[in-house]
């Protein structure tokens, strides 16, 4: 009953948004609008048909196993395990919860695009100019990676340019904003602050924000209401998540990249009670016994992390590591930079072989006998000890072949991985491509994003200096407590430098060139 309940909710809520644009369609903005979120899913639709059943990854299996017996798989959050279930009523097969993405991702791009270039560029042709400009960020090669498969970053990174638009906007019209914008803001600043940990800076920069824009709320409206409700909201469902795993251990990831490192070269006399304190959650041992693999290999395959231990314990581990952290810096600092530049997509090569760190199934168990893994192997392109990173793999086809649906199989296999190959800028001899060097990089949005700071601050235009916040706020929480190279983490600060610069970017070339009457 829960569930039905839950899925009727959904259903209204899509009809409602999507009811909105339609009343609306007379509108310069919302026609414009529905022409960018009509681009958008026919692009992204042709795509996903073309690599048919879309991107699918171990996470996204597992999620459909336990949906399937109304179980919440709540390791990558107990939204996203209902966030599955309500797609999955809607559209009963896999790639439903896609298609269903893609559509909520179309609806947002289209609505924050035309929202930012109609309340910013007057004149009609340069707001076409910037609306195309706006565009290009959103199909760049690792969003549409992660839109076209079931994980929560990819909806996550939207709503992060939904939130980013609203505020924009609402700072540059002049009208005043009542209850239903501020409760629909706050809402979504706690779906930002806590369906990824790390971002739950937004209960801090939420306030922050709200005061450069409090003469464009009604003044009956108390901003430290709703900065309260975002708080207490978010540590709940925290609070929540926590009991929903039944232990702490996802949380504990966020220790995980400098772990081995800090164990193995602590002083074992001097640091005996730092060591005693962390020891009640994870075994030592693990790692003494195993100095050459990360804590994320150690936790999945070697049981790194105890079966049973006290909040209590939880909370003078955290403090232990800290402690740990920072009488040894740098070595703590050195793997999460070596992190940093391998999940960025600078460090491609380690032991001899190219990192293939897209995080998409290029790889592909799920529709051929030997995996492509497998024939790089066999063809010695890469060496055998790369295999174990793939001994997931068998778990993953088998929930695969569970999934009872007739549309389950690729159009086309081969165009299928080719496509596939080229998303990920890798080359069939698992060799980084040229666009992996471009797009899979997250050194130019940040070089851009950095310029484009300095520029406001130089300018005090301190409004737009704190919506970038959102973005270094975000790197920097990853760069301490991402546990693999992965660009997926960064991804929606990714997205967002990106659209934010070339919004920047344009902004200062529209306003040197716009004449004296639109001034």
């Amino acid at each position: 009953m829960e569930f039905i309940l839950l899925h009727l909710a959904f259903l209204y809520l899509l009809v409602h948004r999507t009811k909105h644009f339609i009343i609306n369609i007379k509108d310069d903005k919302y026609k414009a609008a529905i022409c960018i979120a009509a681009v958008y899913f026919i692009f992204n639709i042709i795509i996903l048909f073309l690599i048919w059943p879309g991107l699918m990854r171990h996470d996204d299996l597992m999620s459909f196993l336990y949906t399937k017996s109304y179980i919440l798989y709540v390791w990558q959050h107990f939204i996203t395990g209902i966030y599955y279930f309500v797609c999955l009523k809607t559209l009963p097969f896999a790639t439903g919860l896609i298609i269903i993405q893609l559509y909520i991702i179309a609806l947002i791009t289209g609505y924050s695009i035309s929202n930012i270039a109609f309340a910013y560029v007057e004149d009609p042709r340069r707001r076409k100019i910037l609306m195309a400009i706006l565009f290009l960020p959103v199909n760049f090669l690792p969003v549409m990676a992660y839109s076209l498969s079931g994980y929560r970053i990819a909806l996550y990174t939207f709503f992060e340019l939904l939130f980013i638009s609203e505020i924009l906007t609402i700072k540059k019209q002049d009208k005043i904003i009542g209850k239903n914008k501020l409760a629909d803001l706050t809402v979504l600043c706690i779906m930002l602050a806590v369906w990824r940990t790390e971002g739950i800076y937004y209960i801090i920069l939420f306030p922050i924000l709200l005061i450069f824009i409090k003469d464009k709320i009604e003044k009956n409206l108390s901003i430290m209401f709703y900065c309260i409700v975002v708080a207490a909201i978010s540590v709940l469902i925290g609070k929540l998540n926590n009991i929903a795993t039944g232990s702490s251990n996802y949380s504990l990831t966020a220790t995980f990249m400098p772990l081995p490192d800090l164990v193995l070269n602590a002083d074992k006399a001097k640091d005996k009670d730092i060591l005693s304190e962390m020891d009640k959650v994870i075994d030592m041992n693990v790692i003494y016994q195993n100095p050459d693999e990360t804590a994320e290999r150690l936790f999945w395959d070697k049981n790194l992390v105890r079966k049973e231990y006290s909040d209590a314990d939880y909370k003078k581990y955290m403090g232990a590591y800290l402690k740990l952290v920072l009488r040894y810096p740098l070595r703590a600092f050195k793997p999460m930079w070596d992190n940093f530049l391998a999940s960025s997509g600078i460090t491609t090569v380690e032991n001899g072989y190219p990192l293939l760190r897209s995080n998409i199934y290029v790889y592909d168990t799920l529709f051929e006998e030997q995996s492509e893994m497998e024939r790089l192997i066999d063809e010695k392109i890469i060496p055998q000890t790369a295999l174990y990173e793939w001994s997931e793999q068998p778990s993953t086809k088998n929930a695969w072949d569970v999934t009872d649906s007739m549309f389950k199989k690729p159009i086309n296999q081969k165009l299928r991985m080719d496509i596939i190959r080229m998303i990920g800028g890798i080359n069939s001899r698992a060799r980084i491509t040229v666009l992996y060097r471009i797009f899979w990089n997250l050194f130019i949005p940040l070089i851009l994003i950095i310029f484009c700071f300095i520029y406001k601050i130089l300018k005090r235009d301190w409004f737009m200096a704190t919506v970038i916040l959102t973005v270094f706020g975000r790197v920097a929480l990853v760069f301490l407590t991402s546990s693999a190279t992965y660009l997926m983490y960064y991804l929606p600060a990714y997205m967002s430098a990106y659209i934010m610069s070339f919004f920047i970017f344009f902004m200062m070339f529209y306003n040197r060139r716009k004449p004296l009457n639109e001034s």
